[in-house]
């Protein structure tokens, strides 16, 4: 079998482990979808054996992959008030404006957000939601 056919098929043999990491499926899930697949009884048992004893290694390495992808290297912030402006309503609006200095790959990317007083409290309960979920895999 030459190098073309044969990559194809190792990539759709990955679709599956792939898949399930990616939905986070159980072993009995996993058995599930390889009986629909086609599979006889004792390749999908034992593969759903596997799947559960090795389970948790390879979701802590998904996600290691996963938050890789993008990392924050540095953050600048700076506090605003507007106190002039062609709304009256807006005058004394607090705001804050973030300077993401994140790593993509080998390069770096600045991203400049602007939030108001709201959405910087909705944006610090969400981090430390996320800080949270992956605490609990640590």
């Amino acid at each position: 079998m030459s190098a073309g056919p044969l990559r194809n098929l190792m990539k759709s043999c990955m679709l599956l482990p792939h898949g399930a990491l990616k939905k986070n499926l159980t072993a009995d899930q996993v058995k599930e979808d390889l009986f629909a697949l086609g599979f006889n009884d004792s390749k999908t048992a034992h593969f759903s054996q596997q799947w559960s004893s090795h389970y948790p290694v390879l979701s802590r390495l998904a996600v290691g992959q996963t938050l890789m992808v993008n990392k924050l290297v540095d953050m600048e912030w700076k506090f605003g008030v507007t106190f002039r402006t062609s709304e009256l309503q807006k005058v004394g609006n607090i705001f804050l404006q973030l300077k993401l200095v994140i790593r993509k790959g080998n390069s770096t990317e600045n991203v400049y957000v602007e939030l108001t007083l709201p959405q910087f409290y909705n944006f610090l309960h969400e981090i430390k939601r996320a800080k949270a979920s992956m605490d609990c895999f640590s």
